[in-house]
């Protein structure tokens, strides 16, 4: 059977001096270790989350700016193609009305150097006529 005696009470104070040593010499500095690698973690962990919400904001961000300058871009594409277009019109235009213009100069010209020549050969006609004559008569006329 069991006996209690004075060894046992010595071999539960020990147990309990053993576990007071240990609890402040080695429980208690690894809880505390443990705790402040943990809020350490939770304090990189946090201020991960943190960067990574700045650059999900920066990078949306971007994109909208992105998006508005290539709206403005295309505005001002279309802009400019318009002018173009208005640009080409007046031009083809002035062109049309130049060539309009030059082709009249040339025909008014052309219409006045013709009368000219009719002229000239309707007075050198008589005398182109009476030499026919004489040539074909064979005297003068």
């Amino acid at each position: 059977m069991i006996t209690i005696d004075l060894s046992i009470v010595a071999e539960i104070i020990g147990v309990l001096i053993l576990i007071v040593v240990l609890n402040s010499m080695l429980y208690q500095p690894i809880r505390r270790i443990l705790k402040e690698r943990k809020e350490k973690m939770d304090s990189i962990e946090a201020e991960a989350m943190k960067y990574e919400d700045r650059i999900k904001s920066l990078i949306e961000d971007y994109e909208r700016k992105l998006r508005e300058a290539r709206q403005a871009g295309k505005a001002e594409y279309e802009k400019l193609r318009e002018e173009a277009k208005q640009l080409e019109k007046q031009l083809l235009e002035e062109s049309t009305k130049e060539a309009e213009a030059k082709r009249q100069e040339l025909m008014s010209q052309l219409t006045s150097q013709i009368e000219a020549a009719k002229k000239e050969l309707q007075a050198k006609a008589e005398s182109f006529a009476v030499e026919i004559a004489q040539k074909l008569l064979g005297r003068a006329v």
